[in-house]
């Protein structure tokens, strides 16, 4: 990954996360110059803006008000905190890799079970198919950039699966959640006002029958849940979560 990269995809994430645009701030942008000397992968400093806005969201939604994040700053700790998490899952990693051993894994609260070997050749299979989506782009086209994006975000999270001595899948389900999240936000903008705009009122129309039993929050949520079904069958693009494996 190249230097301009890792500064770019994290100032697009601070800004799809705050939900307004915000020229990230020169002191911000040395904090992102800090992380990058100090080696942190980039899907570790993603992971931690995402949660970082997820508990300031909660914490919102609680109190019903609070401020917009304005810098960077605010998701320094969490960044830190999931940067020690990296570092601790690959304690002892090595030498496991060694001997052939799989990664141990480490359950949900609700349980859930994913062997190793399995997680690992469904996410190859998926960036087999966004590639071979990818090569239908032009070379130029935003979509074969969104797509790459993607595909390397996924990739970093293989090589830290492969590397990990400890394996969380609640962990990596949330980091693929993001990585579908910035894709389906960035193909939708580059969608013709006119089809958004008809699959809006496809939308719309299917859930007229429901919206007065509907809570807004609730009719908004499955209005772009619908959105985001279109995009994904118009784009031809597989899913990424981990409830999806040997579907």
């Amino acid at each position: 990954m190249n230097y301009f990269t890792y500064f770019t995809e994290i100032e697009e994430e601070f800004i799809r996360r705050r939900g307004s645009h915000l020229l990230v701030s020169p002191l911000d942008w040395s904090l992102i110059e800090a992380w990058k000397q100090r080696g942190i992968p980039l899907h570790i400093v993603l992971r931690g803006i995402g949660q970082s806005f997820e508990a300031h969201d909660k914490r919102m939604a609680q109190t019903r008000r609070g401020r917009k994040v304005n810098t960077l700053f605010y998701c320094r700790q969490e960044v830190e905190a999931c940067y020690e998490d990296y570092l601790e899952s690959r304690v002892g990693a090595t030498a496991e890799a060694a001997t052939g051993e799989a990664p141990t894994s480490q359950t949900g609260e609700d349980g859930a079970f994913f062997e190793f070997e399995r997680v690992r050749d469904y996410l190859v299979q998926q960036m087999a198919a966004f590639a071979r989506r990818r090569e239908e782009e032009p070379p130029e086209s935003p979509a074969r950039e969104l797509l790459t994006r993607a595909i390397g975000r996924v990739e970093a999270l293989l090589g830290e699966l492969q590397a990990a001595r400890l394996v969380s899948y609640e962990a990596l389900e949330a980091d693929l959640t993001r990585v579908e999240e910035a894709l389906m936000t960035g193909l939708r903008a580059e969608l013709p006002p006119p089809t958004l705009e008809e699959w809006e009122r496809e939308g719309r129309q299917q859930l007229k029958p429901y919206r007065e039993t509907m809570k807004p929050e609730i009719y908004q949520q499955t209005l772009d849940n619908y959105l985001i079904r279109r995009l994904r069958e118009h784009f031809r693009l597989p899913r990424l979560s981990l409830f999806y494996l040997g579907l």
